[in-house]
């Protein structure tokens, strides 16, 4: 998958594309796609080997094209060191995400597309509205009367604007040919909209699903009978009857005229409040509020708080197999968001038939370098039943298997053509049962060439010496005394032809001649080929006759035989008129010439130094040349230079030295080398307003010293060295005459030096430290939930977790914690359990088995008894990948 890097005015700038050697590399992607809120994220990182890197800041822009659509993300935020970048991108503009609408006040009823236009400030210029089911006309009972009382995100407002229509949405990005934006939709669908049904979809357990996991529970508000009320106090509740009817046509709810309250009476017989009398009221009531539009509207929403809590919440979680999250399913095509599936695991309740649901694709992420990430979240189970008996089952599960048809094929081992009559192939004959991919074994196979007998195997081999022209080799497959499959190829033969004729020979050049004349006017000659005036050798052009033409005959062997072409070659330039002299070029002399150009070279052969008229200190035996202002000190660029000594130089002021790989290197003996250099800063306390100060260091046999000198300690043409300023000495010391131990001495020769190593460092063998060694230490806090904080210190990769606080809310057994996660640069690189020891009892009796699973993600989950209460208090210490936080 190529991702393609575009400006802040959406030009496309560069790409990044693992399939490409030298191109910029991505890892640790992750698409995530949302059903809920219509858009999705796109992580990833890169690694900064490749200089393209820089064109990713927070004003560019990512696309990439999936199913034929585009897809543009915002990079909204970018974490780096010195080796990668990781970025995190939203695929909506930045209008949407960031930007705030006020609230809205509102009485009457209007359309989906006025509410998105005026209650969430929805442009055109900025998104376009696309599909529109939803009526266009304000008036339309079927619209609601809605207003916003708070202030929040565009995205959020359409979010609200379209739950009130029970409405699906999708945002999409069109990209013109040359990657700007055409334009952002948005799409509106009702309720399941999003995606299709696919009746052509079923993943089963054991193939393409992992596993599957269902969860029963009443812990959560549990009520089936209900008094609903509106809040606008607009619409009566007492006057309205219902009922409803489950698929099987029993009453499952209903509402009586003139009653104040609502029943679920099969929920009823399946879960009595209390089970000590049977004529008491064995209901469980909850009065609920909505804000409705019609009396209809109330008894609906009866109907849809009974469906959701009048039985156990049952949810499930269903793991799929990484390669059904972007491979072909079905008929061929990927799941989309929003799609419909059935999921079957026969192995789940086989007294019940087994498992079927039906799921949505609520979320996908995928994974474009590392598939084994991909993953869908589906949502919307619905459990389907069986009308049909496990005996009936069976007996139409092997009427279904009897009638499956099975799939033949013909296998090759060299192709279907032959030629010359020479080679051979071995035809296998192979069947499957329905979709099966392991091939099923037949009890007997049958060959025939073109209708003939060849054999009753399964593999024969064709010759070509036996096919003329072609043949039709087929066989039949029989399982239980029944034909199950058959197929057949065509075998074919092809010889070369006899050569044809000799065609006729085709118009060619057979040579080519040049002649050439002189004139003194540009006028093309007119002269044929034969004429005298054009000579065979090239004339002398002159001042008179100053035209050169040529003529160029080629001749053919077929008719026309020839083909003549003039051409002018030269003209003769006229003289210029006569220039003036030139300057000179270089002057040799111990006086400064009088007369001055740009380019003028001037080498001083005086014995003392002096000054030339422009200030330049002028030296003895040295060549200057004048840049047009000033004497400058002509440079020599010499590429070969081979010397035993170098003393006659003397003392070198120069650049840089450099020395080519292959080169034997430079060498100092018995003498030291020095480098040394003056800088300043700021000081308004000092004259002049800047503070001197310089740096430097040796290097002798054996040594190498560094020199720092205090500021305001030098002139600006000072050395540093100095053994007064000596900084930090690096030494090799034998201590031990008797063997060859070599001892590496870093000594500071100032208090409080500070070894600052940047970057990784390898240390091989054994190291041994006298005194301490200190790490980088960075600290934070996080409030993970229900009253307790975690106080975590990172020192190197280890972290350092300690639990406090105040239990306030409930926890169960395995419920992760909701307010916060371990942060970035804290987290775990497996997981690990922070025990929680209770500083109070629970009920009594103390809890010492309780601990805090702490995931890579930061995520937090509480594992112990059930409680409300408690101080729970512990310390963990782990090992983190994560980079060091600033």
């Amino acid at each position: 998958m190529q991702l393609n890097i575009h400006d802040s005015t959406l030009k496309r700038i560069g790409f990044i594309n693992n399939d490409l050697p030298d191109a910029l590399h991505y890892f640790n992607d992750n698409w995530h796609r949302y059903l809920a809120e219509g858009t999705s994220t796109f992580d990833f990182s890169v690694n900064k080997v490749n200089p393209d890197y820089a064109l990713l800041t927070l004003q560019s822009y990512i696309s990439f094209s999936y199913d034929d659509e585009d897809y543009l993300f915002n990079i909204i935020n970018i974490q780096q060191d010195h080796y990668s970048m990781q970025l995190q991108c939203e695929n909506l503009n930045l209008e949407l995400i960031s930007e705030d609408v006020e609230p809205y006040n509102n009485n009457l009823r209007h359309s989906i597309v006025w509410y998105l236009k005026n209650a969430a400030k929805i442009t055109d210029n900025v998104v376009e509205i696309g599909n529109n089911p939803f009526s266009t006309i304000d008036e339309d009972t079927s619209n609601p009367i809605l207003s916003f009382d708070s202030t929040e995100t565009k995205l959020a407002r359409i979010i609200s604007i379209c739950n009130s229509f029970k409405a699906e949405f999708q945002f999409k990005t069109n990209l013109k040919d040359d990657g700007t934006l055409q334009n952002i939709t948005l799409d509106l669908y009702q309720t399941g909209g999003v995606g299709q049904l696919r009746k052509d979809v079923t993943l089963y357990y054991g193939k393409n699903i992992d596993g599957i996991t269902s969860t029963g529970d009443r812990t959560s508000t549990f009520f089936n009978s209900t008094t609903v009320t509106d809040s606008n106090n607009k619409y009566n509740w007492l006057s309205i009857e219902g009922k409803y009817y489950n698929s099987d046509g029993q009453l499952e709810f209903y509402k009586d005229a003139g009653s104040n309250t609502a029943y679920a009476p099969l929920s009823r017989d399946m879960f009595p409040s209390q089970i000590l009398s049977t004529s008491s009221d064995q209901y469980t009531n909850k009065n609920i509020q909505t804000s409705a539009s019609s009396n209809d509207d109330l008894w609906d929403y009866a109907v849809s708080q009974f469906k959701l809590h009048a039985y156990p919440q049952m949810t499930y979680e269903v793991i799929v197999s990484v390669n059904a999250v972007t491979s072909a399913l079905g008929n061929d095509k990927k799941l989309n968001i929003g799609d419909t599936i059935i999921v079957q695991d026969a192995t789940f309740d086989k007294s019940d038939g087994g498992l079927i649901l039906s799921a949505r694709v609520s979320e996908q992420e995928i994974s474009f370098t590392n598939p084994l990430n991909n993953k869908i979240t589906f949502t919307n189970f619905v459990k389907l039943k069986s009308e049909i008996s496990a005996d009936l089952y069976g007996r139409m599960k092997d009427l279904v298997d009897q009638n499956i048809p099975y799939k033949a094929e013909v296998e090759t081992t060299n192709g279907l053509q032959f030629k010359n009559g020479k080679g051979s192939t071995t035809l296998t004959a192979r069947i499957y049962f329905g979709s099966d991919s392991s091939e099923t074994k037949a009890d007997s196979y049958e060959w025939r060439k073109d209708g003939t007998l060849v054999a009753n195997v399964q593999e024969i081999t064709v010759d070509a010496s036996g096919i003329d022209g072609k043949a039709v080799y087929a066989y039949k497959a029989t399982v239980n005394e029944k034909v199950v499959g058959t197929a057949s190829v065509t075998i074919t033969n092809v010889n070369d032809g006899e050569n044809g004729t000799d065609g006729t020979d085709g118009r060619s050049v057979t040579g080519i001649e040049q002649k050439y004349q002189l004139t003194q006017t540009d006028a093309t000659p007119a002269n044929p080929w034969e004429d005298e005036v054009w000579q065979t050798s090239q004339p002398k052009m002159t001042a008179t006759n100053k035209y050169l033409w040529s003529i160029t005959r080629t001749t053919f062997n077929q008719a026309p035989l020839t083909q003549d072409i003039v051409e002018q070659k030269a003209v003769y330039g006229d003289s210029g008129e006569d220039g003036s002299d030139g300057d000179p070029g270089k002057i040799v002399s111990d006086e400064e010439p009088t007369t001055k150009f740009k380019g003028l070279t001037w080498k001083y052969i005086g014995i003392t130094a002096v000054d030339a008229s422009d200030g330049t200190n002028i030296q003895p035996n040295t060549e200057y040349y004048w840049n047009g202002k000033n004497w400058v000190i002509n440079l020599i660029n010499a590429k070969n230079i081979i010397t035993e000594t170098l003393t006659a130089l003397g003392d070198v002021t120069a650049g840089s030295f450099t020395l080519k790989n292959g080169d034997t290197g430079m060498s100092v003996k018995d003498g030291t080398v020095k480098s040394w250099g003056v800088s300043k800063k700021p000081d308004p306390s000092v004259p002049g307003g800047y503070s001197n100060t310089s740096v430097g260091a040796t290097l002798d046999s054996g040594n190498l010293i560094f020199y720092s000198a205090d500021y305001n300690t030098v002139s600006n043409d000072g050395e540093v060295i100095d053994p007064a300023k000596k900084a930090v000495l690096l030494s090799m010391d034998n201590h031990n005459t008797q063997s060859n131990a070599v001892t590496l001495v870093l000594e500071s020769a100032r208090p409080n030096f500070q070894f600052l190593i940047v970057g990784k460092t390898v240390l091989q063998g054994d190291v041994t430290v006298y005194g301490e060694i200190r790490q980088t230490s960075k600290t934070a806090s996080v409030t993970i939930g229900a009253g307790l904080t975690l106080s975590l210190e990172r020192r190197g990769e280890m972290v350092i977790a300690i639990l406090t606080g105040t239990i306030n809310s409930s926890l169960t057994s395995g419920q992760q914690f909701g307010v916060g996660k371990i942060p970035l640069g804290y987290r775990p690189n497996k997981s690990v359990n922070i025990p929680a020891h209770m500083t109070s009892s629970y009920n009594n009796a103390h809890i010492d088995n309780a601990h805090i699973d702490a995931g890579i993600d930061g995520a937090c989950t509480w594992w112990g008894p059930s409680t409300n209460t408690g101080y729970p208090r512990g310390t963990q210490t782990w090992f983190t990948d994560d980079a060091l936080p600033n």
